[in-house]
């Protein structure tokens, strides 16, 4: 390459450093957060709910603190194995690859060309002068194209890029915090339907000793056949309830099976005999209302998505101005005939060079070159009411599990006392109309009453426990806050590497672009 070309390229590579980058510099969005969770208070109908502000929830293992050595399996499992984890998982290499095409954006292309031809072409001419009509024809070139990002129309590019490789691997994370609630959800609920079935036994064992009373009474002839009927109407009542709640512990099973990677029957060929052992937490550590725009890996994705396409408002104003290019090619070219000498190829002689600038300016459709950029503009918008909506829905999601688990914890004390009560009133109820005393209407009130508190104690413990679950999910419990590769199964690498090149994307290795990209939002 002579004196002038190299200049060229020179002055083109500094143009390029020092030129200007269009579209607006992305800013974290305002956002409304209030200061304090609202802590419930002690009433008559709530339960006072210890809270401690200055300190974050266990950011690992939040289930530890229910004590249930099943559910801490069930959990280790569902990391481990769980099929959308890993297609999530995934989702990260790609967006780091396609990141890695992003970047090479600012290079220029080059490529080697090479060809080899040989023309036989008689004619009157090659005839008169006696000449060879065949000729060899042979080249080998290397082309380089380079377009200037005077405007940053790449940069911003990459910008977009690399945040929509941070969103990507922040909804990883995510994934993560709700797969374990999902599974944590799924066990009480399991653990939820076993007590309502054993309660409806208990009762229908309670019902057939009535009932049983009722048929004696009838054959001695000291009551009616409506006695009779409507013992036997409420016995068969409740036995039908048990079918249906069999069929929604069955279909928790499974639906805890598929969260585990497994086949439906899994969780109940495995898990089947294991009994609860779920305790609600002594209190709950929740800091404050900023901690969440940190601690939320949802936050963090929605961010960075808007961050992606606030660059892409760069991108598209770069086309309002003129692009510059630059290119060239450098190589060996010839062509001989039968009648001529033979010289080598890379003979100096041989030698062809080319270099060329030139710049795009668009002048007829700039109205739609404006009308893309408000297109990106107003995605861009979306995406910030996105952000801040999912702010205020973050506040709104801790605040509904603190006020769950206070007027949960209350209903479950006076549920306990009036499940002692219940249990007394159908004892004595039995116990009278056995001697004649009341008839059998005062019965199955009672049994209904006590088949109704017991079932309704079993659910709001249930959802005393879910309420803690939701709590430690909307807090972002189970994320540690460090964005890094996400693992994948050494098999599922094997397989990926033996279809494609995929160097060290797929190796668990910290990558410092998400490192840094977590430090920043501490």
């Amino acid at each position: 390459m002579n004196r002038f070309a190299l200049s060229c390229w020179l002055a083109s590579a500094s143009l390029a450093l020092s030129g200007c980058v269009v579209g607006p510099d992305y800013v974290r969005p305002a956002t409304k957060v209030q200061n304090q969770f609202t802590q419930p208070k002690q009433t008559e109908f709530t339960e006072a709910l210890e809270v401690t502000n200055a300190q974050r929830i266990n950011p690992v293992a939040w289930w530890a603190s229910f004590k249930d050595p099943i559910l801490n399996q069930l959990l280790a499992r569902a990391a481990s194995d769980n099929l959308s984890l890993q297609r999530a998982a995934v989702r990260v290499a790609q967006a780091r690859s396609q990141f890695g095409v992003s970047e090479a954006t600012l290079l220029p292309t080059a490529a080697l060309t090479g060809s080899a031809s040989r023309n036989d072409n008689p004619n009157a001419f090659t005839r008169y002068l006696n000449t060879s009509p065949l000729s060899n024809t042979r080249n080998l070139m290397i082309q380089a194209n380079w377009e200037i990002d005077f405007w940053g129309k790449y940069r911003r590019g990459i910008e977009s890029t690399l945040s929509s490789y941070i969103s990507v691997a922040a909804a990883y994370y995510s994934a993560d915090v709700s797969l374990a609630s999902d599974v944590a959800n799924a066990y009480i609920n399991i653990r939820n339907y076993e007590g309502l079935i054993q309660v409806a036994k208990n009762n229908l064992a309670f019902q057939a000793e009535s009932l049983r009373i009722a048929r004696s009474r009838f054959d001695n002839g000291s009551t009616s056949l409506l006695d009779l009927s409507q013992s036997e109407s409420q016995y068969q009542q409740t036995k039908s309830q048990i079918p249906t709640l069999i069929a929604s512990l069955k279909m928790a099973q499974y639906t805890m099976s598929i969260l585990l990677g497994e086949s439906p029957d899994y969780y109940e060929q495995n898990f089947q005999s294991s009994k609860a052992a779920l305790v609600a937490p002594a209190a709950l550590q929740v800091g404050i209302p900023k901690d969440l725009l940190r601690r939320r890996p949802d936050i963090l994705q929605a961010e960075y998505a808007a961050a992606a396409q606030s660059a892409l408002i760069g991108v598209n104003e770069a086309a309002l101005y003129p692009s510059f290019t630059l290119s060239g090619f450098f190589g060996f070219q010839s062509v001989t005939t039968a009648n001529t000498n033979q010289s080598g190829l890379f003979s100096w002689d041989n030698r062809n060079t080319s270099l060329a600038g030139g710049f795009l300016f668009p002048l007829f459709y700039r109205g739609a070159i404006t009308d893309q950029i408000r297109v990106q503009d107003a995605a861009f918008q979306q995406s910030v009411l996105t952000y801040q909506n999912l702010v205020l829905q973050a506040q709104k999601e801790v605040q509904d599990a603190l006020i769950t688990i206070s007027t949960t914890r209350s209903s479950a004390a006076d549920l306990k006392k009036s499940v002692i009560a219940a249990e007394q009133a159908a004892k004595l109820a039995v116990e009278r109309y056995s001697a004649g005393q009341i008839d059998y209407n005062n019965v199955i009130l009672a049994q209904q009453q006590l088949l109704l508190v017991q079932s309704t104690l079993v659910q709001t413990n249930t959802n005393h426990l879910l309420g803690y679950v939701a709590a430690f999910k909307s807090l972002g419990g189970g994320w540690s806050g460090d964005l890094l590769t996400p693992a994948l199964p050494d098999a599922m690498v094997a397989e990926m590497k033996q279809r494609s090149n995929w160097g060290n994307v797929l190796s668990h290795q910290p990558d410092p672009r998400l490192v840094q990209s977590s430090e920043t939002i501490q």
